[in-house]
């Protein structure tokens, strides 16, 4: 998927929810960190964490990698039915950023290395490059009311609560509504997500997407990922 559509998804699915957070600041090409999130830091206290509120978890995450309280490691994976995948893998240390990314097609393979100082990281860099792979654009915003609280435990070194995800428990309405954002027949989204219980912040999950679509398609995506304290 181009920028440009990931863009558009992620700005049809915050309009739909009424995120005007990232309506004002994240459409216009860059996020800024949400009200009471200090990324990372844990002096955030969250409103309900048996909530699982996935805008606010990746731009807690977006923060959290342009202004980390410490150094961690990133492994982002996004592989679908056609073939294509795209992986992302990151060493970012309060001062710099160190990443790889691989891209797999049909055709040709690709990849990239930057190290970089984290001021001179772009907000395209951010968004495309080292989050492209993360379901941060519709996919886990479309799921957001099927997700249900399973505990609290420790995840990459991290205090976090595990949400299940499954669409089948989706409400009927907000099932409609991005059916017809989507232009599909039906979707799917199962899987699991854990996200900081002090910041909020994703810091690991596992999601299957299918979207079935008018024409008869059916098109599968997988996004594995892990924020790894070290």
């Amino acid at each position: 998927m181009k920028p440009v559509e990931l863009l558009f998804l992620r700005c049809a699915a915050y309009a739909a929810l009424g995120a005007t957070l990232a309506m004002n600041q994240g459409c216009k090409g860059g996020v800024s960190a949400t009200p009471g999130l200090a990324a990372g830091s844990g002096t955030a206290g969250r409103p309900d964490s048996s909530l699982f509120r996935p805008t606010e978890a990746s731009l807690c995450l977006q923060q959290m990698i342009k202004k980390p309280a410490g150094q961690f490691h990133l492994s982002f994976a996004e592989s679908s039915s056609d073939g294509k995948s795209t992986s992302v893998e990151a060493d970012v240390t309060p001062m710099t950023i160190d990443y790889r990314k691989r891209e797999v097609s049909e055709e040709q393979t690709s990849g990239s290395t930057k190290k970089l100082e984290l001021s001179k990281l772009s907000e395209m860099e951010l968004d495309f490059d080292i989050m492209g792979p993360v379901p941060w654009h519709g996919e886990l915003v479309a799921a957001q009311d099927a997700a249900r609280a399973q505990g609290s435990q420790v995840v990459n070194g991290y205090n976090a609560m595990e949400y299940a995800i499954d669409t089948a428990d989706e409400p009927g309405p907000q099932k409609a509504t991005f059916d017809s954002l989507m232009a599909v027949e039906d979707y799917k989204i199962v899987g699991n997500a854990w996200v900081t219980r002090d910041s909020g912040c994703l810091v690991k999950y596992s999601i299957d997407f299918e979207k079935d679509r008018k024409n008869g398609s059916v098109s599968k995506t997988h996004f594995e990922g892990n924020v790894t304290k070290k």
